[in-house]
């Protein structure tokens, strides 16, 4: 989808997930980036490389970018959710709602939107072959700061309730054979997610990892008997 400015959740018909907003730039402009309609979360690249994230918890709504001739600004918008009560709730659009900035000047023309919805596991067989990468050291040093989907299986004896323990990762979605168990955050206070047992198989099973902010490759995965609902991280 493409507009002269960015388009809200509402306005793409979609009611979750993320929207990648992309923008080219013909000539060079650096200075501070403001997106003070920020709904809710974003991690912002150049280029393909991470520069940094914004936040509307915590009114993070600017942040010093470089764009050089002929290069690319992205926006990888998440919405983390949505109120249900009270005056607001007909207010709550999502995405991002407002004018882009640099410098205080609007950034307009040229917007294209890209849909992420994440409300089924993602697809590799539809993924083209030279977008899927194996698991390698020098792939995964190059994948470090991008948004990346990590896939496994592991095989079961016997199943049962159990909680995936995300304490060591950054951001994401996790799907387990098929089902999306719900979102992760290194910040917490919430470190595990519960897998309920009907969702597991004797033998093999299946997981997939949104992983959008992969600060450091990630090797493993580990589950635990005991929730981790306690531990605040917020550095």
């Amino acid at each position: 989808m493409e507009n002269d400015k960015p388009m809200t959740f509402e306005q793409l018909n979609q009611g979750y997930g993320y929207v990648l907003y992309r923008k080219h730039f013909n000539q060079p402009i650096s200075g501070t980036l403001e997106v003070k309609g920020l709904r809710d979360y974003a991690t912002v690249y150049v280029n393909d490389e991470k520069i940094g994230e914004l936040n509307r918890y915590f009114k993070k709504y600017t942040i010093d970018v470089d764009i050089p001739f002929n290069s690319t600004l992205e926006i990888l918008v998440e919405n983390m959710g949505r109120i249900n009560y009270g005056s607001e709730i007909i207010h709550n659009t999502k995405g991002i709602i407002s004018p882009v900035k640099i410098n205080d000047m609007e950034i307009a023309g040229g917007w294209q939107m890209i849909r992420i919805p994440m409300d089924k596991a993602p697809d590799f067989s539809k993924m083209n072959e030279a977008d899927v990468y194996n698991n390698n050291e020098s792939t995964a040093k190059s994948l470090i700061g991008k948004p990346v989907l990590y896939k496994g299986t592991f095989s079961l004896s016997k199943i049962g309730d159990t909680f995936i323990d995300m304490e060591n990762w950054g951001k994401g979605i996790i799907f387990i054979n098929g089902k999306n168990i719900g979102r992760y955050w290194h910040v917490g206070p919430q470190q595990t997610l519960y897998i309920p047992g009907v969702w597991l198989n004797k033998g093999e099973n299946e997981i997939i990892i949104f992983e959008q902010l992969n600060d450091k490759p990630q090797t493993e995965v580990k589950t635990t008997k005991v929730p981790v609902l306690t531990r605040l991280k917020l550095n």
